[in-house]
C-alpha cells in the first residue's frame, strides 16, 4: 500500500514537470499586434471622406510629415495632457529610449485630425508604423493603457 502511494505521489509530482519541459522546449509563444483596419472599415466620423480600400494605411500627404527618421513606430500623443498623463508617457518614452520609437506630442485636439486616425474618445494616442498602419489607440493617462502600449511596442519591435 506504502508503495503504490509513494508511486502516485511520484507521478503526480512528475507529471507537471513533464509537461512544463515539453511546453518549454516544444512550444511557441508568439504574439502579434495586427493592424487596425486591414479587415473592416473605420467607422468614419461625419463630415469625412469614406475609407476606400482595405487595408486602411494613411495617406502619404500626411505621412511626410511624420518625422520617422529612420523610426519604425510613433507615438503622437494629442491635446493638452494632465499631470498623470505626462508621468505615464515619461514611463513609456523612458522605457523605449534606445529603440526605434519617436514620440510626438500635439497640442490640438485629436478632433482635428479624427479624418485621418479615426480617434474617439477616451482615446488620446496613436501608434503609427513605418508603413502607415495605425497599430493602436490608447488613453494618455491611463495606467493600464500605458502598460498595454508598453507591451504592445515591445511585441511589434520583436516581430519586426
Amino acid at each position: 500500500m506504502k508503495k503504490t502511494k509513494a508511486l502516485l505521489l511520484f507521478l503526480a509530482l512528475l507529471l507537471p514537470i513533464l509537461v512544463f519541459l515539453f511546453l518549454k522546449f516544444f512550444g511557441k509563444n508568439e504574439f502579434a499586434v495586427p493592424p487596425l483596419y486591414t479587415k473592416t472599415f473605420p467607422e468614419v466620423p461625419q463630415g469625412c471622406p469614406p475609407v476606400k480600400a482595405l487595408p486602411y494605411r494613411i495617406a502619404d500627404s500626411v505621412r511626410v510629415k511624420i518625422p520617422f527618421e529612420g523610426d519604425s513606430l510613433v507615438l503622437i500623443t494629442f491635446n493638452t495632457l494632465t499631470t498623470e498623463a505626462k508621468n505615464q508617457i515619461r514611463r513609456v518614452e523612458e522605457r523605449f529610449t534606445n529603440y526605434p520609437v519617436a514620440f510626438i506630442r500635439q497640442g490640438e485636439p485629436a478632433s482635428k485630425w479624427q479624418c485621418i486616425f479615426f480617434l474617439k474618445p477616451p482615446y488620446d494616442q496613436v501608434l503609427i508604423d513605418r508603413k502607415g498602419a495605425i497599430r493602436g489607440q490608447y488613453t494618455a493617462a491611463d495606467l493600464d493603457e500605458a502598460d498595454r502600449l508598453i507591451t504592445e511596442i515591445t511585441i511589434i519591435l520583436k516581430k519586426y
